[in-house]
């Protein structure tokens, strides 16, 4: 019997978080990409460089580099409190439309039907904070802030390389700000090629109001990278 739906034949508790069986969790699953990481840190995205957050809770424009994009998209975020907020907004091809509802952070956003033919960008001011790539159809950012009230924790971290120059390496780093403007950059790391796993034992726990993202070097020229996280949402 599972810990909270009975129809379960054995006990998960990955699986019945995934399921919101228990009240104050959820699941986290973060995804970034970049096609052309640089021999300096950046945030692991495919809009590619080091991401920034806005400075406050700003409105966003949401519009397509096509005229063929006029689908509804999610933007998933926190407000002025670190609150989590969501808006939907219908795109107008490549006239922006921009967002009622402020936003302080862009945790990710996907559209809601069909296959967007264009790049969609939410920004405010010129600078970029949600990206989706043509035809993706959600961001590929490795980057969240975790609500206020909440605690994040990390369980899993995979990273893949497609460098096959046995002298070429990438660096990693997790880069942690809080609401106070305390910055780490912990857990650096190399690897050549393929795929690393980094399966915690122990959850790595980062505090509410926190940025969070990883960035990524390589040792020369250019390379691809990706990387995908697992954590859980839990409520203080």
């Amino acid at each position: 019997m599972g810990y909270v739906n009975e129809k379960l034949s054995s006990p998960h508790a990955m699986l019945e978080l995934v399921h919101k069986g228990v009240p104050g969790t959820g699941a986290v699953n973060i995804f970034g990409f970049s096609r052309a990481l640089g021999t300096s840190f950046e945030t692991v995205w495919n809009d590619g460089g080091t991401y920034t957050f806005p400075a406050s809770a700003v409105t966003m424009d949401c519009v397509s580099s096509s005229v063929s994009d006029t689908m509804n998209i999610l933007v998933n975020g926190l407000d002025a409190d670190y609150k989590s907020v969501a808006a939907i907004v219908t795109l107008n091809g490549t006239t922006p439309v921009t967002t009622t509802q402020t936003f302080l952070r862009i945790n990710s956003a996907v559209i809601l039907s069909g296959s967007n033919v264009g790049n969609i960008t939410i920004s405010n001011g010129g600078t970029t904070y949600g990206y989706i790539e043509a035809t993706l159809g959600t961001t590929q950012a490795c980057v969240y802030t975790v609500p206020a009230g909440f605690a994040l924790y990390l369980f899993r971290i995979d990273v893949t390389s497609g460098t096959v120059n046995q002298n070429k390496y990438i660096t990693m780093r997790n880069v942690i700000c809080t609401s106070t403007g305390r910055k780490l950059r912990v857990g650096e790391a190399t690897l050549q090629n393929n795929q690393v796993s980094f399966d915690r034992q122990v959850p790595f726990r980062i505090a509410e109001k926190t940025d969070f993202q990883f960035e990524m070097k390589s040792s020369s020229s250019t390379n691809e990278v990706s990387i995908f996280v697992e954590a859980i949402l839990v409520e203080n």
